[in-house]
């Protein structure tokens, strides 16, 4: 079970994609501006745990405190890149 602290992996991802504002349209003006692709490093900490039917979960937040000791818990950094999938228009 993950830690009630720690988002899903997947929902973490989507929450740091979704930009308000990321598409920008003023027809009377002519302007369009669009986001299309995205790259965003984090420090994170993990949750990983096996669930009772041998799954794993990943669970994950955004460092939540920071310890001045000697010793510094371990935070890990990840790089999320996205870009908008178009499908073609001819199916394919």
């Amino acid at each position: 079970m993950i830690d009630e602290a720690f988002l899903p992996f997947r929902d973490l991802v989507d929450k740091i994609l979704d930009i308000p504002g990321a598409n920008i349209v003023d027809e009377e003006s002519g302007i369009h501006s669009f986001i299309y692709e995205i790259e965003i490093g984090t420090p994170i900490e993990l949750d990983i745990s096996v669930d009772d039917e041998g799954k794993v979960k990943i669970g994950s937040v955004p460092p939540l405190y920071r310890v001045n000791s000697s010793f510094r818990p371990s935070y890990h950094s990840i790089t999320i890149k996205a870009e908008k999938y178009t499908p073609p228009e001819n199916g394919e």
